[in-house]
Order: C-alpha cells, then sequence, then structure tokens
C-alpha cells in the first residue's frame, strides 16, 4: 500500500547525491578552466617580454641568432593556441553541468518538497452492529510539506468501478473534507458497510468493492491517490485491488 508513496520520497533522497557529484564535478571544471587561464596569461606575458628583449639583443648584438628566437616564438603560439581550445573544451562542459545540475535540483523539488499522501494501512474493523459493520483507514501525509484541503470520495459496489469514471462522478454526497494533513499526521477515515452485504459476500453470491480517492492540495498544485479494495470471503477482510497517484 505504502511502499508507491516511499518509493517515490525515497527516489527524491536518492538524488541527492548526483547533485552532490554534479556540484563538485562543476568546481572542478571551472577551476581548471581558470588554471589554465592563468598559464595562458603566463605565456603572453613571457612572450611579449621575450619579444622586447629580443628588440634590445637586436640593438646591442648584430650577430644573434633570430632563428632559435623565432621558433620558440611559433612553438608557444602552437601552445597558446592548444590552450585556448582545452579552456573553451573545459567551458562548455561546466555549461553542460550547470544545465544537468539545474535539472536535477527541479525534479528533486517537484518529487521531495509536496506532500504524499497515502494509506498507513488497511481497512480495520472497528465496530460490528446488527444491521452494519463500520471499518476504519487511516491516511498519513508522508511528505515533508503540509496538505490542504484533503478531500476524500468513498464509492461502495457490487461491481468493481472504473477509476476514471468514478472519480468524475463523485459529488458532495459521497465526499467528506478530513482538513489539513501536516507531515507525519494522520487521519482516519470511516466507512459502513451493510450487514446484509457482508452476508452475501461470506457466501460467494455477491462481492463488495470500495473506491476511495484522496484529493488534496499544496502550493505546486493538485494530486490524489486512488485504491480500489475488494471485501475477501476466505480473510473477511478488503484486499487492495488496485492503486494510482495522480
Amino acid at each position: 500500500m505504502t511502499e508507491t508513496i516511499l518509493n517515490k520520497y525515497n527516489y527524491a533522497m536518492i538524488l541527492e547525491k548526483p547533485e552532490l557529484a554534479l556540484r563538485a564535478k562543476k568546481y572542478r571544471y571551472f577551476l581548471a578552466s581558470l588554471f589554465l587561464l592563468v598559464c595562458l596569461m603566463s605565456m603572453v606575458v613571457t612572450i611579449k617580454s621575450q619579444e622586447v628583449s629580443t628588440e634590445k639583443a637586436d640593438e646591442t648584438h648584430s650577430n644573434a641568432n633570430p632563428i632559435s628566437l623565432a621558433v620558440i616564438k611559433e612553438y608557444s603560439e602552437i601552445l597558446g593556441v592548444l590552450l585556448e581550445a582545452a579552456v573553451v573544451v573545459l567551458l562548455l562542459k561546466t555549461v553542460k553541468d550547470f544545465a544537468e545540475l539545474a535539472k536535477v535540483s527541479k525534479l528533486q523539488t517537484e518529487v521531495r518538497f509536496r506532500p504524499w499522501v497515502g494509506p498507513s494501512g488497511g481497512f480495520e474493523l472497528l465496530r460490528d452492529e446488527e444491521d452494519k459493520k463500520q471499518y476504519s483507514i487511516a491516511m498519513k501525509n508522508f511528505g515533508e510539506v503540509p496538505a490542504t484541503n484533503v478531500v476524500v470520495s468513498c464509492i461502495v459496489s457490487d461491481t468493481k468501478p472504473d477509476k476514471s469514471n468514478s472519480v468524475a462522478q463523485s459529488n458532495e454526497n459521497n465526499q467528506f473534507h478530513l482538513g489539513p494533513l501536516l507531515p507525519g499526521m494522520e487521519k482516519k477515515y470511516w466507512v459502513f458497510l451493510d450487514n446484509e452485504r457482508y452476508r452475501k459476500t461470506m457466501e460467494g453470491t455477491s462481492n463488495v468493492f470500495i473506491f476511495l480517492y484522496f484529493s488534496y492540495v499544496f502550493p505546486g498544485g493538485k494530486s490524489g491517490y486512488g485504491m480500489i479494495s475488494q471485501l475477501d470471503s476466505k480473510t473477511s477482510n478488503f484486499i487492495h485491488r488496485e492503486m494510482w497517484i495522480d
């Protein structure tokens, strides 16, 4: 029952690890780019100083070797081009890592920082009277953000209801306002079942299905949790047949 809710929440927690790795990777490329830029600037300064010293040497020593200086200058320019290319590649990787980090942060915000309302257990028999039975089911907010205006819709039928049609057919007659659910808070909803329906189900001549849908509002929008349960004649308890999150 609660595995789907908990898996969603745990997935948000797992997203923190790649986010930290991307941050470390991002700063690593950035620092490498700064280092290469410093090397490139140092090389440019060195070349300029060599040019100045070469001009002075030409004035004082007419017999200097111009070929060796030209070769050094040529190799320095080639190395400078390579360093510039490396800086461009590292900057591109840094921009790409920034984009991935923003994508992970957005996904983490959408999944983690929101309420997750779902059942914390199954149906429990509270009271057995002469004409009806009273069951309860606990709903819990597993998220870190409060859920406001929690509304539950309930339909009891002899045939398995269609979830899309049941949500559309919900009205004020089969709805109940539970109010807000703070993080970690639980509230119970009661379901009443006629003893005649219960008896026919135990005899195997009929079936009982309960459709429950919890809709709630939070700052990021509106969401819901639905479930369809069937009364089992062997265990005399309800078994969840379908569960989904909207």
